[in-house]
């Protein structure tokens, strides 16, 4: 089957998002598709077209000017994009968008549609809290717009945790429509390592330097004898204080050793349930503090030994010093975090559901233009 998978990132840029397209291209190259994703080229140094492990990469002209402005990102296709794009889709069996925010997505949505080609949508969040009103207004908007336009006609829904599961069903799609996937992470890559005693301790942030993740709660973290460190694409808004470095954008595997290096990983983030980098640190057998939510209420954790809590800077501190303070509780919290890893999280327990998805006898849009609450 020739599948064509859209994203507006692709790796080498930084993301979550990116990671979960990358893993798709290339289980779905693996079980014998043809496959090809088309992107973005945010960075011109980077091909046109390229063959990696075994799928083709198509990126599309766009400027990524937003993100560099603003930190949010956001790229603008033009008409060239959108001819190429075009081919693409003429050229598939079937189209996979990643997400309804960004207009990549939405252009392979409305050519899908008009050629014909059934299409499948991953929903990577839910609703999101930003820091300006007019982001949380404009995001709303695309989502209950042509968010809901391209879930009215999509065959099949994926979706990785519980927030973007119950955001899904609160527009309206049909369970049995809805496939639940795991990211998951290369439990022999990302492995503990004994931890070395002695040194100042690293409290560790991985994500995007944007207020829904939370980062400005860390920056009141650090103090003398404790080392804060921010790893992740955006620029902080703010002058850091001492005791706090932001290493910008890493690449995926250079974040072993940080995760390994770290007495503690702390992600306060809004709106997610175990995302990729949580689950890459419970691997690496870090400790974890994450944002309290109602995601978790499923995996019946041990919440002494996996802390979730208010993402508010007094509660966070004292649950960093209450683990920094005793590394035996260190000890059983990494031992903890690795077995949830193992457990939960293991990507190749995660590929044959998704395989299973593209079986050609599965794929029909007999039903699938089903009425949204907005279009009823």
């Amino acid at each position: 089957m020739r599948v064509l998978i859209v994203s507006s990132y692709f790796p080498p840029h930084v993301g979550g998002v990116e990671v979960v397209a990358e893993r798709q291209a290339r289980m779905l190259a693996g079980a014998g598709h043809d496959v090809v994703v088309a992107t973005g080229r945010h960075d011109r140094s980077l091909p046109a077209r390229e063959v990696r492990d075994g799928y083709h990469v198509h990126r599309l002209p766009m400027t990524n000017l937003i993100e560099r402005r603003l930190g949010i990102p956001y790229p603008i296709i033009g008409p060239r994009a959108v001819r190429g794009l075009r081919r693409l889709v003429a050229d598939s069996d079937l189209v996979h968008l990643h997400d309804v925010l960004y207009q990549l997505p939405q252009t392979a949505a409305a050519l899908a549609a008009a050629m014909g080609r059934p299409t499948y949508l991953t929903q990577h969040v839910g609703t999101r809290e930003h820091a300006s009103g007019l982001v949380n207004r404009l995001e709303r908007l695309v989502d209950r717009y042509p968010g809901a336009w391209i879930r009215a006609r999509a065959s099949r829904f994926v979706c990785y945790h519980a927030v973007s599961e119950e955001h899904l069903r609160s527009a309206g799609v049909p369970p049995e429509r809805i496939v639940r996937g795991r990211i998951g992470v290369e439990i022999d890559v990302f492995t503990p390592v004994e931890k070395a005693s002695g040194d100042e301790p690293i409290v560790l942030f991985v994500g995007r330097i944007a207020d829904n993740k939370g980062y400005r709660h860390l920056l009141r973290l650090a103090r003398p004898g404790r080392r804060v460190v921010l790893a992740g694409p955006g620029r902080p808004a703010e002058p850091l204080p001492k005791g706090v470095t932001h290493l910008g954008p890493v690449a995926r595997w250079q974040l072993v050793d940080l995760y390994r290096t770290a007495a503690v990983f702390v992600l306060p983030s809004d709106g997610e349930t175990f995302p990729l980098a949580a689950q890459e640190a419970m691997a690496c057998g870090t400790p974890v503090v994450l944002s309290n939510g109602p995601g978790y209420a499923g995996y019946d954790l041990d919440r002494r030994l996996l802390r979730l809590v208010p993402p508010e800077p007094t509660l966070l501190d004292r649950t960093v010093d209450e683990i920094l303070g005793d590394p035996e509780l260190r000890r059983r919290m990494g031992a903890y975090a690795r077995h949830l890893a193992v457990t939960h999280f293991d990507a190749a327990a995660g590929h044959r559901s998704l395989i299973d998805l593209y079986d050609t006898n599965q794929i029909s849009t007999e039903g699938s233009r089903w009425k949204s609450p907005l279009w009823s």
